[in-house]
């Protein structure tokens, strides 16, 4: 595959070769290509076996050419029952008739190409038999590509009615996909739109087209497979849009527009590219005066004071070249900031439009057109000289044509692949604002206002719903305040009330316009309209609105009966930005609505952790009920046992699930108070004298973020019981039962309310549902959420004790340790043996272990294991007679002893200092007895069991696992102060 154009095969424009890249590329983003191979399969196992069946009835008539076709086209196109039926119609009696139709039920859709499946005729005997022979050597695997070939051109020059190449060339393609592309109306159109390739459509000269499909193939990266060409061929013809603005647009000579974002005398990109984006426009400085009352000679003479001839050309491309649909990039030198499309809005001039936008710097600009800037990269990328291209971003120019906007496209998608979509939807809107306008300009209202200035409106539309669909305002062009929309400016907001709810914002995208209807005139504006994920209710911001620093002292939208009747009405700041905040918190509401219920979870054991069938079974069993009977849980055991995984798995399983968006895993410490689980005051985040806040702790995260959403994240505390659990939980137990509970902190809220932790069900209405979303000092917690724990009951020296009070807000759940031996004292070597097997998944701890190992560690571990497997089994059950130990204890050791490359070590010396490592540790808070008794017993020989189902042959001679034990020794004593004076040999 090409990396350049250069490196291509096709003899194809370089704008068109690129073009056609970044469409390939998205291409591959957006379908899968498994589905894709799945469908094609499913039709080539229907298409061989059809074959296979008139190959063994020796038929191949009218009536199964027909069948053929029929069953290569699309089912959806002429329908499953239709294709069953001609199928029938061939009269062939077989299984692999019955196995074809069978597929055919069974599958939703099959077929790889549109059409009308017409009847097809085989004129005479000896047609038959060509086709018969041909398709036998087509189905056979040893043909050699030459013989494929031939059979495939003797076919092709039969005379068969309604069969042409369209047909035929589907049918080769699913017999051999990597030698045999389809050629027919979607794939020869599209590559001729995209690449203005002529392709023969003739069967005749069926492998010219070949040899141009492998170039096609080659230069853009598709598989060899060619359903994966062909698909393509259909996604952008058929299911996008994506051939309609290619064939708009003369690639290789399109206009595209570089714009400098002013320079540093004006602020430069740094303040202007920001207030660019926020007001959708793009400007330009030279102020010479209204661009539209100057003829060419007076913009030439003003031009000239500015000390250059290129400010002549670009203010005069401004005004004259730049039309709407037009791409334009915005940059900074040779940095690429953003690229949109020229709004309708035509040009305007306004001397102070940016400098009462932008504080802190005077702006030079009086030019401006209106731009829906689209793709904008998030990555801090490189100068686009620097780019994988042959060029870039011309630095000097303020504004200019490129030509690089193709290749630029396609190194930005590479560069960031999330801006694929917009970079196509670029496309699509500038065809939408180029068949919506001829780029005219437009009768601009130069009269000024009548009425209050503001940055935020209210506009009633019950009466025109046109204006939301056509993305405009309108009123007669007046002397009436409430129709004054000669005052909005773009960048301006509009909040949209219809018919008792508020529906959506708009942001303005041109100045107001004149049109003339039936003799009357109008004056419009067009705007950006976003709807509201839901809908607000007038009645839940009705006394709001009411309130004094809410509203102006004339002209508002609510009065104390309810809405003002007229058009237009001024908003302050505070009550535009109230309302924008109501309306994006209607996906909270959903969102939470969605909580109010637990939907069924049924998680399972992590593959890569082996217990005891009956064990693992329990366990599930446990685990499902009490997390669907709205429990939350405490997993409790030993070390090493796998609680942790166990609850991390179960999150894993619960945010597959629409309801659970996230889990949080943390470690509790003896440290914890509720300033950690719940929270506390902070200096406020403003830094504005020594005011506080209340700042959320872990806990209250879970129901809101820090940005005030509504969330729903699961929380997993690994070693609960070194917490004090009454000092860092006691404010939460009464919510964990499903009670509200106030918190002893004041809020950051308007109202500066309480902190509060809400039990929200079903049982709470949904106005005071929607009440707490909107309040960001309310917590809500709700059925579908869940706290999993973990304890450790070894853990005595720091374990505090938990109440009764917190323990019955759980379901506890013990994960033990299975038996190290059996019940005759053999030690269980078969679950560390990588060679043993069974129906159990994972057979036993080696095959766990192994499962999850890196593959270039894999083998080694698996010689490690077969080396250890008889003393470690046997060293487990001597250290359970005193201490039980988890299996993933057993992992360490097993993982330390791979890693051991001591020069001329044993195992008995790597297994040593694993012992000493990873056991020993563990032997804090034991009494000294304990630990001697532990210690002198470490290397007594035991016998073994190979299998557990085996016979008395499975039982292995006694053994011990081989430790330096007077090495040990030594190291215990210092370690815990103890005396072994009894007498080991090294072994």
């Amino acid at each position: 595959m090409p990396g350049k154009y250069d490196d291509g095969t096709l003899d194809v424009a370089k704008e068109r070769w690129y073009c056609t890249y970044f469409l390939v590329d998205q291409y591959d983003r957006v379908k899968e290509w498994e589905i894709i191979r799945d469908a094609h399969d499913h039709t080539a196992e229907i298409t061989r076996e059809l074959l296979h069946a008139f190959l063994e009835a020796q038929s191949f008539s009218d009536e199964e050419l027909t069948a053929l076709k029929s069953v290569v086209q699309v089912s959806r196109t002429i329908g499953a029952e239709s294709t069953i039926e001609r199928i029938r119609d061939t009269g062939i009696e077989s299984p692999r008739v019955e196995t074809v139709i069978e597929k055919i039920q069974n599958r939703k859709e099959s077929g790889i190409v549109g059409g009308t499946a017409y009847p097809t005729t085989v004129p005479d005997g000896e047609t038959e038999s060509v086709l018969l022979k041909s398709f036998e050597t087509l189905l056979e695997d040893s043909a050699t590509g030459e013989e494929l070939d031939k059979a495939v051109v003797t076919v092709l020059d039969l005379d068969l009615e309604n069969v042409g190449l369209g047909t035929l060339s589907p049918i080769f393609s699913l017999l051999h996909p990597e030698r045999y592309p389809i050629v027919n109306d979607q794939t020869t159109s599209t590559l001729e739109i995209c690449l203005s390739l002529e392709i023969p459509e003739n069967s005749k000269q069926y492998f010219d087209a070949i040899e141009i499909f492998e170039d096609v193939r080659s230069d853009f990266g598709f598989r060899n497979h060619y359903r994966h060409l062909d698909n393509f061929c259909y996604w952008a013809n058929g299911d996008t849009d994506t051939t309609d603005w290619y064939a708009a647009n003369d690639i290789p000579n399109r206009t595209v527009w570089q714009l400098n974002a002013g320079h540093q005398s004006d602020g430069g990109p740094d303040h202007l590219w920001p207030a660019w984006k926020e007001y959708g426009v793009c400007s330009i400085g030279w102020d010479v005066g209204d661009l539209s009352e100057l003829s060419s000679a007076e913009l030439r003479d003003r031009a000239s004071e500015h000390g250059s001839e290129r400010v002549e050309n670009y203010l005069s491309r401004f005004y004259n070249e730049l039309s709407a649909g037009d791409i334009i990039i915005a940059k900074d030198g040779g940095d690429l900031l953003g690229i949109g499309v020229l709004d309708a809005g035509g040009y305007w001039y306004d001397q102070t439009y940016l400098d009462e936008r932008i504080d802190d710097v005077s702006v030079s600009h009086p030019y401006y057109r209106s731009v829906e800037w689209i793709a904008i990269p998030s990555g801090d990328h490189p100068r686009t000289q620097q780019w994988d291209t042959g060029t870039g971003l011309s630095p000097r120019p303020t504004l200019d044509r490129t030509n690089a906007f193709e290749e630029l496209r396609w190194a930005l998608a590479n560069l960031e692949p999330d801006l694929g979509n917009d970079l196509i939807e670029l496309e699509r809107r500038s065809l939408d604002i180029r068949n919506g306008a001829d780029g005219s300009q437009k009768d601009w209202i130069d009269e000024d206002s009548i009425s209050r200035v503001a940055d935020y409106y209210w506009v009633k539309q019950n009466n025109n719903p046109d204006e939301i669909e056509d993305e405009y305002l309108e009123a007669e062009l007046d002397q009436y305040w409430a129709h004054d929309l000669r005052k909005l400016e773009p960048g301006d907001t509009i909040i949209h009330y219809r018919e008792g709810e508020l529906i959506g914002s708009s942001t303005v995208t041109t100045p107001a316009y004149r049109r003339i209807e039936d003799d009357t005139e109008y004056q419009r504006i067009d705007v950006n309209f976003d709807p509201f994920e839901s809908p607000v209710s007038f009645a839940s911001v009705f006394e709001q609105l009411l309130e004094d620093n809410y509203r102006f002292e004339r002209h508002n939208p609510v009065n104390p009966q309810g809405v003002n009747q007229d058009y237009l009405f001024p908003l302050p700041d505070r009550t535009g930005q109230y309302l924008l905040e109501q309306g994006n918190t209607r996906v909270d509401d959903d969102r939470l609505e969605d909580l109010l219920s637990s939907p069924r979870f049924d998680p399972d054991i992590p593959s890569d952790l082996y217990y005891p069938p009956d064990q693992a079974s329990q366990l599930t069993s446990q685990m499902r009920a009490a997390i669907n009977s709205g429990k939350n849980i405490i997993f409790t055991g030993p070390p090493g046992t796998g609680k942790s995984e166990i609850a991390e798995a179960i999150c894993e399983h619960a945010v597959t699930n629409a309801a659970v968006d996230d889990w949080v895993f943390t470690t509790a410490t003896s440290e914890w108070t509720a300033y950690d689980t719940v929270g506390g005051y902070m200096p406020a985040q403003d830094g504005a004298g020594d005011g506080l806040e209340f700042s959320s702790g872990q806990f209250l995260r879970c129901f809101r973020s820090r940005d005030d959403e509504i969330v729903n994240r699961w929380l997993v505390i690994d070693e609960l019981n070194r917490s004090d659990i009454d000092k860092a939980f006691g404010q939460l137990f009464s919510v964990l039962t499903g009670d509200s509970v106030e918190l002893p902190y004041s809020g950051s809220g308007e109202d500066e309310g309480p902190v509060r932790v809400e039990w929200v069900d079903d049982g709470i209405d949904a106005d005071e549902r929607s009440r707490i979303v909107r309040n960001a000092d309310r917590y809500p917690m709700t059925p579908s959420w869940r706290l999993i724990g973990t304890m450790n009951t070894a853990d005595k020296a720091s374990l505090y004790e938990m109440s009764y009070a917190f323990m019955r807000r759980f379901a506890f759940i013990h994960v033990g340790i299975p038996h190290a031996r059996t019940d005759e004292g053999y030690a269980k070597q078969w679950l560390f043996d990588p060679e043993y097997e069974s129906d159990h998944n994972p057979s036993n701890y080696a095959a766990a272990w192994l499962a999850v190992a890196d593959d270039d560690k894999r083998e080694g571990l698996r010689k490690t294991l077969e080396d250890v497997a008889a003393p470690l089994a046997v060293l487990w059950s001597n250290i359970s007679e005193e201490q039980p130990i988890g299996p993933a204890i057993l992992h360490d050791m097993v993982t330390y002893v791979d890693a051991y490359d001591i020069e001329g070590s044993s195992t008995g010396a790597a297994l040593t200092d694993a012992v000493i490592a990873l056991v020993l540790p563990q032997l804090e808070g034991r009494r000294p007895d304990e630990r001697k008794a532990l210690l002198r017993g470490l290397d007594t020989s035991r016998e073994r069991l190979l299998d557990p189902d085996g016979d008395e042959d499975s039982i292995a001679a006694g053994r011990a696992p081989g430790l330096e034990t007077k090495r040990l020794y030594r190291t215990a004593e210092d370690m815990f102060s103890i005396d072994l004076t009894d007498e080991q040999d090294e072994s």
